[in-house]
Formats: C-alpha cells, sequence, structure tokens
C-alpha cells in the first residue's frame, strides 16, 4: 500500500469518481453535468492554481459509469474503454491541429463528440443518458460568452467522424470470433465451466492490437511444471492465505475484483486524472494520456489471453480443492494473472508521465497482485508474469506515441 499521504487523497478521488460512475445506474439522468460542469469549471477560473475538469476526465467518468453497468465482461469493459479515449485523442489532435488550442470549447467538443458516439454505439441502450449528457455540455458553450457560440458544435462535428473511423476499425478487429475449439484435458491443466458457459473469449489472443504486433510478442516463458517444487511452492502460499485469510486482506482481495466501477481500469485511470489535474494537464494532454493508458490496456489484454490460452495452466483452486475464493472463479486460465497484466500496463504508461508518483503508482500494482492470491485465484508467479508483460506494453505503446505512431488510431 502507498505511503505517501499525497497519494492517498489521490487514490481517494479515483474511489470517488469511481463511486460516482457506479452510483449512476440509479438513475440514468445523474450523468447529466451539475452547475459545475465540464465546460463551466474549465473557464470559471483561468489561473495556473484553476482546477479545470476537461472534456476527456468528464466522459471518461461516463464511460465507466456505462462500462460498470452493462458490460458483459472484463474484456468488453477493456475494449469499451480503449476505443472512447483513442477516439477522443484523434478527435481532439485533429481539432488542435485546426489551431483550436488548449482547452478550447471546439477541442472539447471533439472530445464530447468522440466519446458519445461510440459510447451510443457500443451500448445503445443508454443513448437517452448520452444524449441529454450531451445537450447539457452543448447548451453550457453554445451560450457562452466570447464568441464561443458555434466553435464547440465544430468540435462535436470532428469527434462525431472520428469515432465513425474509430468504429469502423472496431467492426474488423476480430472480438467476436466465435471460437469452435475443445478444452484440452490433462494433468496441470484448467478445467472449464461445463457447457454452455465454457471458457471465456479464447481468440481474444488474436484481437487486433493497437500497438504490439501480434498477442504473442510479449508471451512469458512457460510457467513451472505441475508438480514440480516450485509450483508446490507457490500452490502452498495460495493454500496459506486461504486458510488464515483476514478480514483486511479479503477486503483487499474484494476492492481488486469490483468491476463496477471499471476494474483496474477504473482505479488506475482515477489516479491518472487526479494527477494530471494536479499538473494542469490541458484537454489534448489528458486525451493523450488516457489514449495511451486505455490503448496500452487493451494490448496487456490480448497478450495476456494469448498466454492465457496457449499454457491452458491449472488455477490453484483446482490444484487443491480446499482453497477457497470468496470473489468467484474466472472462466480462464491461470497464467498470467490478468489484473496484473492490465494493472502493469496502466501503471507503466502513468509512470511515464508522472515519474515522481512511480513509487507509489508501482505499489497499486503490487497490491493488485496480492490481491489476487488472497482470493485464491492466482499463484505469484502468475501475478509476475502479468507483470512483466503489462510493463513490456506499456514500454512500447509510451515509445510509439513519442514517435507518432499512435496518433492515427483509426488507420492503425
Amino acid at each position: 500500500m502507498p505511503s505517501s499521504p499525497a497519494f492517498r487523497s489521490l487514490l481517494a478521488l479515483g474511489a470517488f469518481v469511481s463511486l460516482a460512475a457506479s452510483g449512476c445506474s440509479a438513475d440514468r439522468a445523474t450523468f447529466v453535468a451539475s452547475p459545475q460542469s465540464v465546460g463551466e469549471r474549465a473557464s470559471a477560473d483561468r489561473s495556473p492554481n484553476a482546477q479545470r475538469e476537461t472534456a476527456s476526465e468528464h466522459w471518461n467518468l461516463v464511460t465507466r459509469g456505462v462500462t460498470g453497468r452493462h458490460a458483459s465482461s472484463p474484456l468488453a469493459i477493456v475494449r469499451g474503454f480503449a476505443l472512447v479515449s483513442a477516439a477522443q485523442y484523434t478527435a481532439a489532435l485533429e481539432a488542435d491541429r485546426r489551431g483550436w488550442h488548449g482547452m478550447h470549447p471546439a477541442v472539447s467538443g471533439a472530445v464530447a463528440g468522440a466519446a458519445s458516439t461510440v459510447l451510443a454505439a457500443l451500448y445503445p441502450m443508454e443513448q437517452p443518458a448520452i444524449d441529454a449528457q450531451l445537450q447539457a455540455d452543448e447548451a453550457y458553450f453554445e451560450s457562452a460568452p466570447h464568441g464561443r457560440g458555434g466553435q464547440y458544435s465544430d468540435g462535436l462535428a470532428i469527434g462525431r467522424r472520428v469515432a465513425g473511423e474509430v468504429l469502423a476499425r472496431a467492426s474488423t478487429d476480430g472480438s467476436n470470433a466465435v471460437w469452435t475449439g475443445t478444452v484440452p484435458i490433462g494433468p496441470g491443466l484448467w478445467v472449464s465451466p461445463p457447457p454452455p458457459a465454457g471458457p471465456l473469449s479464447p481468440l481474444w489472443g488474436q484481437v487486433r492490437p493497437w500497438f504490439i504486433s501480434s498477442g504473442d510478442q510479449f508471451r512469458p516463458a512457460p510457467p513451472p511444471a505441475f508438480g514440480s517444487p516450485e509450483f508446490t511452492s507457490a500452490l502452498a502460499e495460495v493454500r496459506h492465505f486461504s486458510d488464515t485469510r483476514t478480514p483486511e486482506q479479503l477486503q483487499v482481495a474484494q476492492q481488486w475484483a469490483d468491476v463496477s466501477s471499471g476494474g483496474p481500469m477504473g482505479v488506475f485511470s482515477g489516479i491518472g486524472l487526479a494527477l494530471s489535474d494536479a499538473h494542469h494537464f490541458d484537454e489534448l494532454r489528458t486525451a493523450k494520456m488516457l489514449a495511451t493508458m486505455q490503448m496500452a490496456i487493451m494490448d496487456a489484454s490480448i497478450g495476456c489471453w494469448d498466454a492465457k490460452f496457449h499454457y491452458w495452466y491449472i488455477r490453484p483452486f483446482q490444484a487443491d480443492p480446499a482453497i477457497t475464493t470468496p470473489v468467484g472463479r474466472p472462466p480462464f486460465p491461470s497464467y498470467p494473472s490478468a489484473h496484473s497484466c492490465l494493472s502493469a500496463a496502466a501503471a507503466g504508461v502513468l509512470m511515464g508521465y508522472f515519474p515522481e508518483a512511480s513509487n507509489d503508482i508501482r505499489a497499486q500494482v503490487a497490491e493488485a497482485a496480492v490481491a489476487r492470491i488472497y482470493a485464491g485465484l492466482h499463484y505469484r508467479f502468475d501475478t509476475d508474469a502479468g507483470r512483466d508483460l503489462g510493463y513490456g506494453v506499456a514500454a512500447l505503446a509510451l515509445q510509439k506515441m513519442r514517435d507518432g505512431e499512435g496518433v492515427a488510431v483509426a488507420a492503425h
């Protein structure tokens, strides 16, 4: 756990934002901007110390609420975040290149147009709430002083067009491929739930990535042989936590298992947004940070699933039925840990943007890892392999975004 009081306050902010997003489920109209809307907060105080909420931050919150309520799997959440953030950044970049810089209404409009269009396509049942939020944002800018009328609408048009390009790319990414294979059977292999459940998305490792060349680019070395001393020692550690699990350890396991606030994506985007606020990031830089992070998480999920269904490794509770699993049993193999893959990908990007916070961010990756050991779901070598995979993907994502290769995301 982080020891820095300042960083704990950032985590509290991230948790508050996640709670606000998940709390929207009772009444979808609560998406609609309060008097402290994205536009008003951005323009009320232009001093360096002003607290400004970018449209990217605003629509990230909406995305967390929508995916937390409707996503059918963690992979759907990952893909949704990546598509929204990729569209946001591409649209903001185009608006910025046209001379509408920083916190300009047209750049905010481009972000809002892109995010709302992608979200509505992915979750059409949310269209009324998304429209209400969009209208509330647009009403502010269209009626604002200083000649802003019309400029926000110009940005909206850019965002909607870019969103169409990103959605066209998504339609051919292979995420809906149907698996027709069979689950291998044998000692040390994962045991699938009985039909009709079966394994979750065995072909996800072949989905079209954003940065990596293929799903196996960062494939980890094979896990320890089933029954080997290394395996036996790792299994004993999981069994020990299962037998002696404290209330505090259970709470950690439950917190990291909660998908209603976006899972690891929600946690790390909350941290990233808190840090970007503290550093006074403008619209374009916020959108770029989010896109780099969420696209890297998507690629880490692809690499993780490639490895999971290459090795088909047995879960600890299947190797030792006495191990308890208080947060459920995922319908996919053990090695490597998805939580570690995704958390390290997110953290690696954030450490690239905010190196001064590296120790505290890295501590969250460690907590995400141990949470899955506490939960009886992973061996420590699962989490180590996932961490290394995620950091590798993050480094590549940062490099490609620096080199400009991640800019034209719709055509990538």
